[in-house]
């Protein structure tokens, strides 16, 4: 099982295919609680708290902004609390409390599929993952004498514990998922871990020395648990589609700045807007932002604020092209534009889908002190509009 591990982690890594995709390394921190656990008689009873606690490694690559795949390792560590009845129903103060612990190691597979929330970088997840864990084949004994002569009270007690050597275990998880800057992830999910066999057994045995009675119980667990998951995830690169994009040279100093080259350029350089009138090509027009404006010149900053993907975008001001055959990136492009009185329409024209539909572009206009940050989408028959109302303050 460890070399098959060894191999996907290998080959996510080296994976060539004609997809987008991102190679990821992260580490998650779990907790939660012990469950499943199956005790024969009714003289052992599991404590309310039975905690779990675990940490692992990953490395994945996620397909598409779609689906992901990955590998991992990690250490676990679990408690199961008990108590014995006898004794707490004998005496209101006054139990035995039983502690098996185990710490094991874990190897695992998953595959995930994202659902983003809206336009947001956010998302929903799914995950299944196949885990292969590591006991280490032992046996461990405690044994312990109570004499309370107040309460006629002299036991001998026996807990014994055989723990397997290997288990499987299938593990469902669901989750919310965030996209940060450079494309990092942070995660938070629930999970339960079904075992599919048993992991460990344990035998107790208490023997009353006053009248020479003994009681027996056992209990059976097959390391299942639900917890919650803590998860990071650094991007380390992003793959593109092998296929390069033909290259265009691009007149964008007359009717934009780009904001790395903005200290170098000349700043005295007034933008020309384009007066090509603006053809539709029978897409529907639909607006999806409104705002209002105090200036009849404000700024707007555009650029790719998810994943690059070769999204290439035309913009159009009022029926007139004012930029074209653009491909947005995560480098900002700045540029003024003039509006007239009454309502201007600004459209973000998709001239193609990238690798991910639809075509999504993050907009940022300045009206003096005032900011609007807003995100447009387009696709081949349906073009995303803003709506930006200017008024006279004079009139």
């Amino acid at each position: 099982m460890k070399k098959i591990i060894f191999l996907s982690i290998i080959l996510l890594s080296q994976s060539k295919l004609h997809a987008q995709q991102e190679l990821y390394v992260g580490g998650e921190f779990i907790g939660g609680i012990m469950s499943g656990s199956a005790i024969e008689t009714d003289l052992l009873k599991q404590r309310n708290y039975s905690p779990t606690l675990g940490g692992q490694l990953n490395v994945s690559i996620r397909l598409f902004d779609r689906f992901a795949v990955e590998a991992g390792i990690g250490q676990h560590w679990s408690r199961y609390r008990l108590t014995d009845r006898n004794f707490a129903q004998q005496t209101d103060d006054f139990s035995i409390k039983i502690r098996n612990s185990n710490l094991h190691w874990n190897y695992y597979v998953a595959t995930s599929t994202f659902f983003r929330i809206k336009r947001t970088d956010s998302y929903l997840y799914g995950k299944f993952a196949l885990s292969f864990n590591t006991y280490s084949e032992a046996s461990v004994t405690e044994n312990a004498s109570l004499v309370i002569a107040s309460e006629n009270i002299d036991r001998e007690l026996e807990y014994t514990t055989e723990y397997r050597g290997t288990n499987f275990s299938l593990i469902p998880e669901v989750g919310i998922q965030h996209k940060f800057f450079k494309g990092n992830l942070l995660s938070l999910g629930l999970r339960y871990n079904i075992g599919q066999s048993t992991a460990f057994e344990s035998s107790y045995t208490v023997r009353d020395n006053l009248n020479g009675e003994s009681n027996s119980d056992g209990l059976t667990s097959k390391g299942s648990n639900f917890t919650l998951t803590l998860r990071y995830d650094f991007r380390l690169y992003h793959i593109p589609d092998r296929e390069k994009p033909r290259k265009k040279r691009r007149r964008l100093e007359d009717i934009a700045i780009d904001v790395s080259k903005k200290e170098k350029e000349d700043q005295n350089e007034e933008p020309k807007p384009h007066k090509k009138e603006y053809k539709d090509e029978g897409r529907k027009v639909v607006v999806s932002e409104r705002i209002k404006v105090d200036s009849s010149r404000v700024k707007v900053i555009i650029w790719d604020h998810q994943t690059e993907d070769g999204d290439r975008v035309s913009l159009v001001l009022n029926d007139e092209w004012i930029l074209e055959n653009y491909t947005l990136k995560k480098e900002k492009l700045e540029f003024e534009i003039d509006l007239v009185e009454g309502v201007n329409t600004f459209v973000l024209h998709a001239l193609n889908l990238g690798r991910v539909s639809p075509n999504t572009a993050a907009i940022l206009v300045k009206d003096g002190d005032k900011e609007y940050k807003l995100t447009l989408q387009s696709t081949l028959d349906r073009s995303g509009t803003l709506q930006i109302k200017y008024k006279n303050k004079d009139d």
